[in-house]
């Protein structure tokens, strides 16, 4: 269970760069999101990190999207007691 966001990236920056170099000391370990500490390869800590950009973009693009369909949701209101009763959020 891994956490994830830009702060989490800023962490995992330099630590990535050193996996890169193959620099990572002996025993390296990266604390999850329970804040257990899970021994890392350079290997693994590169594919969390990558893995880590990927749920971040894919979450990006889905906030884009629904701002998207929202627009196109409130373009369509016509008057403004409609445009108070919309739900902004996710769909259920």
């Amino acid at each position: 269970n891994w956490d994830y966001g830009k702060a989490t990236q800023e962490r995992l920056s330099l630590s990535v760069q050193m996996a890169k170099a193959n620099k990572l000391p002996d025993g390296f370990i990266w604390t999850d999101a329970d804040n257990n500490d899970i021994p890392m390869t350079s290997g693994e800590l590169i594919n969390l990190s990558d893995a880590i950009d990927q749920a971040m973009f894919t979450k990006g693009l889905q906030i884009h999207m629904r701002q998207r369909q929202m627009k196109e949701e409130l373009e369509k209101l016509t008057d403004a007691q409609a445009v108070m009763d919309y739900v902004v959020g996710w769909p259920e």
